[in-house]
């Protein structure tokens, strides 16, 4: 399970998937500042009409075609005085957190997957070891009633109900081996692997008994919270609304920003005379005092956009909540499903034992001997798929405690697991 696990968060598209598009905001939240410039270079050859013109008398004749060269280095700088950039930055920053946790979501989905995956093979893997077993007992019964017939010592009617056991303990041992190799196939997709080279190569985990854990670790409900990966990306979600509505405002006020630029414009061959050089510096102010209606348009999107993830925030935590204690009070319930099967397959053991006993002293025959095998071995199933049932609900409690998805290497970024 570790190595599926592992393989998992190594070769899973869809991890790949999310990680691109953390890559994707991170990037985009290192765009943000509110400082710009470049460098710029250009060779023009201009023609200017001689209707545009205007008649000089010292030149009557119009301008001659030129070759200009231009080469020069611009800056600028927008002073953030009403915090719209700031604001929109810290929107960017938020929107990079959320690709973080949704990343992490996909991890813990992914790897909540494959735990089931494997737990379902392992399932069916044991489940149909005990239909071959209790097969083999229908198997032996039948014969000593056959005998018994051939002999008229029982009726053919008499095994009727035997063989309707048989017959469809071989049509769930079918069904069985055909949900085992789904698992493989759907391991094989969660690995990245060829689910059909996988399935015609199959695979064990029951080599070794399979451990039912008896032990939950609930956290506080604020613990809860912050290890859900679906709660702390709406929280982010909800950062970010709230940044660009307060961001929007920004618009409603003048902007200031302060230039500086400097450049040489002459004919190819002069960009060295003194008269090529130029420059440019200070301040510029601009305030869309006519678009203030759009402006307020905006404000109002922002506004209901963020109500609208405060909504979704608080309903994650509604889920999360809710989710968590469903989880628990399933494996709760299946833990005590369990105990109680557990006490009826050890009360099925004792009575083979008895009926055991008596066939070694001779008051007890072979029918009766292979029908409490018969019986002891469906309580066995029983017991086999209520712990099963056990280890799934376990596994998905610890889903919807938040457990699943791995901690950034940097350990400034995260908490933890």
């Amino acid at each position: 399970l570790d190595a599926a696990v592992d393989r998992a968060l190594g070769a899973n598209r869809e991890i790949a998937a999310a990680e691109a598009n953390l890559r994707v905001a991170r990037a985009l939240a290192g765009e943000s500042r509110r400082t710009s410039g470049g460098v710029a270079a250009g060779l023009t050859r201009l023609r200017e009409s001689s209707q545009s013109q205007p008649p000089i008398f010292i030149t009557p004749e119009p301008f001659p075609n030129q070759t200009m060269a231009n080469v020069g280095v611009d800056f600028a700088w927008e002073l953030d005085l009403a915090g719209g950039e700031a604001s929109m930055a810290r929107a960017e920053q938020a929107d990079s957190d959320a690709a973080l946790w949704e990343r992490r979501q996909t991890e813990a989905a992914i790897v909540a997957q494959v735990v089931q995956s494997w737990l379902d093979l392992a399932r069916e893997q044991a489940n149909g070891d005990l239909l071959r077993r209790r097969i083999a007992a229908t198997d032996a019964m039948l014969a000593i009633g056959r005998k018994r017939i051939a002999l008229g010592g029982a009726l053919a009617s008499e095994l009727a109900q035997l063989e309707q056991l048989r017959a469809g303990l071989a049509g769930r041992l079918s069904l069985v081996e055909h949900a085992a190799r789904n698992a493989t196939r759907r391991i094989a997709v969660l690995t990245g692997q060829d689910p059909v080279a996988l399935s015609l190569k199959g695979g064990s985990v029951t080599a070794r008994k399979i451990k039912t854990p008896t032990r939950l670790t609930a956290h506080d409900p604020r613990i809860l919270l912050r290890l859900r990966p679906d709660v702390q990306a709406a929280e982010a979600r909800l950062l970010a609304a709230f940044e660009r509505a307060g961001g929007s405002r920004a618009a409603l006020y003048p902007s200031l920003s302060l230039g500086a630029g400097t450049s040489l414009v002459a004919a190819p061959r002069s960009l060295d005379e003194r008269g090529a050089f130029r420059f440019y510096i200070g301040p510029s102010i601009n305030w869309g005092i006519f678009n203030l209606g759009q402006v307020r348009a905006r404000i109002r999107a922002a506004d209901a956009a963020s109500e609208a993830a405060a909504a979704r925030w608080q309903n994650s935590l509604l889920v999360a909540l809710e989710e968590a204690d469903g989880a628990i009070d399933l494996w709760l319930s299946t833990r005590a499903a369990a105990a109680q099967l557990r006490v009826a397959q050890e009360s099925a053991v004792a009575a083979s034992a008895a009926i055991r006993a008596r066939g070694r002293a001779g008051t007890a025959g072979a029918f009766e001997l292979a029908e409490a095998e018969v019986t002891l071995l469906a309580a066995e199933a029983d017991l086999m798929m209520a712990e099963a049932a056990q280890r799934e609900a376990w596994a998905r409690a610890n889903l919807a405690l938040g457990a699943g998805w791995q901690p950034e290497k940097n350990p400034e970024k995260t908490a933890g697991r």
